[in-house]
């Protein structure tokens, strides 16, 4: 039985499942943690909160970057206090010297450098890219010598097989949910034991490019020449995710000459 409280309306909703009907779709489970474990990482959070540190720092330093701190020394007793606004924004500053013809000298402090920030930035994201599976180019910082195409692919593969392994757990929690709203639909409680052959479908994680669908086609060819049949369209457009057309292929026919 399903209950909804708005207000003081109260609607009660038959459930003949027997089953509760939230389901938790749980990343990794195993022993020690039967719910899973979150892609959020305590080592990933660090790498976050250190990127903002690192961020909010730059902000400050870049005030004082802008505007450097400068000194005059030498200035006599009686001089006037100078107005420090006029004297920051002002191109032309003039000096005189005292009764005793010594003249003040001017200075500036050595600003700190805005470098430093930019390699802490960078070296958070290197530990959030190793920790999440992904590289420097997608967080946007761009390498000067761009990688190759099959470069690329290998500095994804820890992506790939974390995916792969996330797609066989919430396989079995959507296959779950499935099975739920059949029992709801139906207003009956079927056994579990019919949805045990019921296997999910995923799409690839990765987008076949040119490359691979030539690989993938030549392949193909070759297992179908030792095993006629082995590979058709729906097997092809599981490994490589593209839709073939649904129009049959014509059927060629040779010409009767009698």
């Amino acid at each position: 039985m399903t209950t909804f409280i708005t207000g003081k309306d109260v609607t009660n909703i038959p459930n003949h499942t027997n089953h509760p009907l939230l389901v938790p779709i749980i990343y990794r489970p195993d022993a020690v943690r039967p719910f899973g474990r979150s892609r959020i990482t305590r080592a990933g959070m660090y790498y976050q909160k250190y990127a903002k540190r690192t961020l909010e720092r730059a902000d400050i330093t870049a005030e004082f970057y802008s505007f450097p701190q400068k000194y005059v020394v030498g200035l006599s007793n009686d001089a006037e206090p100078m107005d420090s606004w006029k004297a920051a924004i002002s191109s032309m500053l003039q000096f005189t010297k005292d009764d005793e013809g010594d003249s003040p000298k001017l200075g500036q402090f050595t600003t700190s450098s805005m470098t430093p920030f930019t390699e802490q930035l960078k070296t958070a994201a290197a530990g959030f890219a190793g920790e999440m599976g992904l590289t420097l180019d997608d967080l946007g910082f761009v390498s000067e010598n761009p990688s190759s195409v099959e470069a690329i692919k290998a500095s994804h593969e820890n992506l790939r097989l974390s995916g792969r392994k996330a797609q066989r757990s919430f396989g079995s929690g959507f296959l779950n949910v499935a099975y739920l709203a059949s029992c709801l639909r139906d207003n009956y409680a079927y056994e579990r034991s019919q949805f045990m052959n019921t296997i999910p479908k995923w799409e690839p994680l990765f987008e076949a490019d040119a490359n691979m669908l030539s690989i993938i086609g030549d392949g193909a060819i070759k297992l179908n020449q030792a095993i006629p049949g082995f590979m058709d369209k729906e097997t092809i457009r599981e490994i490589t995710g593209v839709k073939g057309s649904d129009q049959e292929p014509p059927i060629e026919t040779g010409d009767d000459n009698g």
